[in-house]
């Protein structure tokens, strides 16, 4: 088949991470795949407009001006190819076209049939990056609708009344993310947490549970990573500005617990990759966590927006060794079942049916 996913932009990102992911599983199967994306970024970050989307917009699009259709965080077999808009006379012919981001569906859907049955892989409840009715109205446009967790299933089925076709969870890529030969012996205890400053990644709330559980542990050490350091964070913090390979790899690798305090997500993508480098998890209960995590057992999981409750689970993994490293171990045996050959097979199966 000849298969085109549309994007937004190729900033490193979880979710263009994913459709890379796809990308090179299709073409590795032998597909013609492209992915495409516009000169100019489909604005991401917090919001659809204001100073802080502007600046995203700013930046997402001085990266694609000099990408050469080329990324240097993800090596993409795939073709890449950089359009000047998302208008139909630049997208290629093909069988299947996905749009990826709420933005790219009100293009795709003006597409005729020579560039393919749509799809629309829909990997977070996108409000917080558009307006509510807009995000919302890209869900009955006709597509098929692919979620990747049971929280977006529950939204389109229940909230907004349209079909899903499939969910299909994320992935872990094992080659990438595994444990050191190694076993961790780091004298203090070492906690990473994701940091970005949108609101519903729940930043504050991680911090709060650190200092309570630094309270009695001050040996404890807080490890960040994510696009800049804000000047909000306080000054102990350890921080890794974008990391990504075997960079990336190295930080979860140097951490004992990983801490996840978001409000709501399409997925989660960090937890998994934590898990699969032998890091205990304390998470929020939010968008794939139950999916790939079994309370207790692989994780300790406590709702959303509540840090307390989070420090509560955050200092059981401090003070008690054999259970931090019996989640470590349950943890990264648990997501090796959530490959992306199994997740690309499912989706090669709904792209081939809707040929038929």
């Amino acid at each position: 088949m000849k298969i085109t996913f549309v994007v937004p932009g190729i900033g490193m990102s979880g979710g263009t991470r994913v459709v890379f992911e796809y990308a090179n599983h299709l073409q590795k199967r032998g597909h013609d795949v492209t992915v495409i994306y516009p000169l100019i970024a489909l604005t991401l970050g917090s919001g659809w407009s204001g100073p802080r989307a502007l600046v995203n917009g700013i930046i997402e699009s001085a990266h694609n001006l000099v990408s050469n259709s080329k990324t240097d965080w993800f090596d993409l077999k795939a073709r890449l190819l950089r359009v000047n808009t998302l208008a139909e006379k630049y997208v290629p012919n093909a069988d299947i076209i996905v749009a990826t981001w709420w933005a790219t569906t009100y293009y795709v859907s003006r597409y005729d049939k020579r560039k393919g049955e749509k799809f629309y892989l829909i990997q977070h409840y996108e409000i917080w990056g558009g307006p509510k009715g807009q995000v919302e109205n890209t869900y009955r446009l006709g597509f098929r609708n692919i979620v990747i967790s049971t929280w977006l299933k529950n939204i389109l089925q229940d909230k907004i009344k349209v079909p899903v076709a499939d969910l299909i969870s994320n992935a872990v890529d094992l080659n990438q993310f595994y444990p050191d030969a190694e076993a961790k012996a780091n004298k203090t205890i070492r906690i990473l947490m994701p940091y970005r400053t949108e609101k519903w990644k729940g930043v504050p709330d991680g911090i709060k549970a650190f200092e309570i559980a630094r309270e009695n542990h001050p040996q404890v050490q807080l490890v960040m990573f994510g696009p800049s350091r804000a000047g909000d964070l306080p000054g102990y913090v350890e921080y890794h500005r974008s990391p990504y390979g075997e960079r990336l790899r190295k930080i979860y690798n140097s951490c004992d617990i990983f801490l996840f305090p978001s409000h709501e997500e399409g997925f989660g993508l960090p937890p998994m990759e934590a898990m699969a480098c032998n890091c205990a998890v304390a998470a929020t209960s939010v968008g794939g966590i139950p999916d790939y995590t079994i309370p207790g057992v692989t994780a300790l999981v406590s709702p959303p927006k509540s840090p307390e409750l989070l420090a509560e689970n955050l200092i059981r993994l401090i003070e008690d060794e054999e259970l931090r490293k019996r989640i470590a171990s349950a943890g990264c045996e648990y997501v090796k079942k959530f490959t992306w050959d199994k997740a690309t097979e499912k989706l090669e199966k709904l792209f081939q049916d809707a040929r038929k």
